[in-house]
């Protein structure tokens, strides 16, 4: 059975999306950002703040009951209930440690039929330890060895996971170049 290792925020949800449209938008009506617009990734240069003040925003929505109600897109969620059980599935994402239990919680509630392993890379904030042993999803997909495919909205992730062998998709997202759609991916890219 081959094994698929999925990233959680713009790959199985629309995080970041969800963040400008229903935290960012509203408390700045000044902003006319819309979210193709962001083709950086952080954004904080486009949107006229400093990395910490994104980042900061970012993690509090992660934490709000917005992050919690997001749905998975339908097409996604239809393809895991034709497919899934085709497939062992890990998810793998970078985020603050004080962030991870609600994006366990979610993946759950939408993916828990598919996914029995979740794992997280701690993402570097102020004033918290580095991850250990890994500090990139690379390091953690090369101790695993056992992948066979990547998805990931991250170009220097689908880079890193491509030099380790990996067949790896890089999810078009307005910040990355050359992506496929999700739902491309998932319909000609992933053979059992």
């Amino acid at each position: 059975m081959k094994t698929i290792i999925w990233d959680i925020d713009d790959v199985l949800n629309d995080l970041t999306r969800q963040w400008l449209e229903q935290c960012w938008l509203p408390t700045h009506p000044e902003c006319r950002m819309k979210f193709e617009d962001l083709t950086e990734n952080p954004p904080h240069r486009l949107l006229g703040i400093t990395r910490e003040e994104y980042l900061a925003s970012l993690d509090a929505f992660r934490l709000s009951p917005q992050a919690h109600a997001m749905v998975p897109d339908r097409e996604l969620m239809t393809w895991f209930s034709n497919n899934g059980s085709r497939f062992r599935h890990i998810a793998l994402t970078a985020r603050p440690r004080k962030t991870v239990s609600p994006a366990i919680d979610w993946m759950l509630r939408y993916f828990g039929e598919w996914f029995q392993t979740f794992s997280f890379v701690p993402a570097a904030r102020p004033g918290e330890a580095p991850g250990h042993p890994d500090t990139h999803k690379a390091g953690f997909l090369s101790w695993l060895g056992k992948t066979d495919y990547f998805l990931d909205d991250n170009t220097e992730n689908v880079n890193a996971a491509r030099q380790l062998g990996i067949a790896a998709f890089q999810v078009s997202q307005p910040w990355n170049q050359g992506g496929l759609t999700l739902g491309s991916i998932v319909a000609n890219e992933l053979k059992a």
